[in-house]
């Protein structure tokens, strides 16, 4: 049976390279993700936008390798973790364990290497006094059973801009096309503006910002010269949105934009960037990827078909460390009680606990170290604790479903109703 070694460290770069172990561990992920090897240059900037975002790589190393295999230099396993801020709701922005770049090369695979890592990983994270950790997951059915609960949403549309293409109501246009390295500085600076009003955004990676400004295609690591952009400004002259976006080709019928980042501060920057993208010329398509699950895309236009629904796919997954740390750190805008029965089986977030709120705040309380059916309105796992935390998940639909049980009558619709918060929470990006 194959032994391992773990091994945990930051990347570095020596001499203007990513050293050995970074290298190795970097062309082990991309391996884990069927990307195509990179060298020089391009692993170079690779490793520097994960230095940029604090990345901290563990990896699993095989202790002997039979003559002919991968180095045992190479890692089995990878997992990274960084913090970003994440906005629990009210523009309340709480430290966020994110977890990453989570590979087990096939033929090790069954050997308990995911989950050595993962509880590993989960135990830093509570140690070091996260309320919750957070993942976007490329496969569906992997981490529930370690606590993790979707908690938001992101939506794919293709919008019918050909002639008769309209919107409700009039925007104000005060858009104009841009260079995209004016994005380089901008962008930051809006989403930081967008995360505080989009409760699930989390801080963005450095890839985001590179690909908008067009200084990165992610499929060829080259610069892109087909990005162009453009800003919405408020009535001050400020921008407050933008939208980066390229043409898909002359190949491709009807003539397709697709956008490649797309954020506004305020409604009026999301009408008027759509009514912008509408009045391109030569196309009559515009592809979206990142949509909110609950757009109001469809809303803005007099033919609410025009903006077809493609896909909705889950983004955020939640995994609360601290229950009372989770539930004290995010607003509470209806009023109500409410006893939960958590079931954890890491122990983390295990307990009955009462919410006493205001319509502002709450006083949350343990009221039990054990889940207690006898004591709460309401029973559910950590997983699901996580899917409705920001609002995204409606108890009643996870009531039905059997993923949580209603202990009082009534219960569920009564946490829906305070687990709301002022938007559906929506997060743009994966990490």
């Amino acid at each position: 049976m194959t032994e391992y070694r773990f091994e945990t460290f930051a990347p570095q770069i020596v001499d203007g390279a990513p050293d050995a172990r970074t290298a190795d561990y970097m062309q082990a992920v991309r391996a884990g993700f069927h990307d195509k090897r990179v060298d020089g240059e391009k692993l170079l900037r690779r490793t520097e936008r994960a230095i940029a975002d604090g990345r901290v790589f563990t990896a699993a190393y095989p202790t002997r390798v039979p003559k002919g295999a991968l180095s045992a230099d190479i890692p089995v396993a990878t997992f990274a973790h960084f913090e970003k801020q994440m906005n629990v709701g009210g523009a309340r922005l709480l430290p966020a364990h994110l977890i990453t770049w989570v590979t087990v090369r096939p033929t090790h695979r069954r050997r308990g290497l995911l989950r050595s890592l993962m509880t590993a990983n989960l135990q830093h994270a509570a140690d070091a006094g996260y309320a919750f950790a957070a993942l976007t997951a490329t496969e569906g059915g992997i981490y529930r059973r370690f606590g993790f609960g979707t908690a938001t949403w992101y939506s794919s549309y293709e919008v019918d801009t050909s002639p008769g293409f309209a919107l409700a109501v009039e925007p104000d246009r005060r858009v104009e096309m841009c260079d995209p390295d004016e994005l380089a500085d901008l962008a930051p600076e809006l989403y930081e503006e967008f995360q505080k009003i989009s409760p699930g955004a989390a801080g963005r990676q450095q890839v985001y910002y590179d690909v908008a400004t067009g200084d990165l295609n992610v499929d060829t690591d080259e610069p892109d010269l087909a990005v162009r952009a453009a800003l919405h400004y408020d009535e001050h002259g400020r921008p407050d949105g933008f939208v980066s976006y390229k043409f898909a080709g002359w190949d491709v019928k009807p003539g397709t934009i697709e956008l490649l980042d797309f954020v506004a501060v305020s409604d009026a920057a999301y009408s008027s960037l759509w009514a912008f993208l509408a009045a391109i010329d030569l196309v009559e398509r515009v592809k979206f990827g990142y949509g909110a699950q609950q757009s109001p895309l469809p809303w803005l236009l007099t033919d609410p078909r025009r903006a077809k629904l493609v896909a909705t796919k889950d983004g955020v997954w939640l995994r609360i460390l601290d229950v009372l740390k989770s539930l004290r750190a995010r607003p509470w805008m209806v009023a109500g009680e409410l006893t939960l029965s958590v079931e954890d089986p890491l122990g983390y977030a295990a307990g009955v606990f009462r919410i006493d709120a205001d319509g502002r705040a709450a006083q949350i309380e343990r009221i039990a170290e054990e889940p207690s059916d006898a004591k709460a309105d309401l029973a559910l796992s950590v997983s699901e604790l996580g899917s409705i935390y920001l609002g995204g998940a409606d108890p009643v639909v996870l009531v039905r479903a059997g993923r949580i049980r209603e202990l009082t009558a009534g219960a569920a619709v009564r946490a829906r109703t305070m687990f709301g918060l002022e938007r559906a929470p929506y997060a743009p990006n994966d990490f």
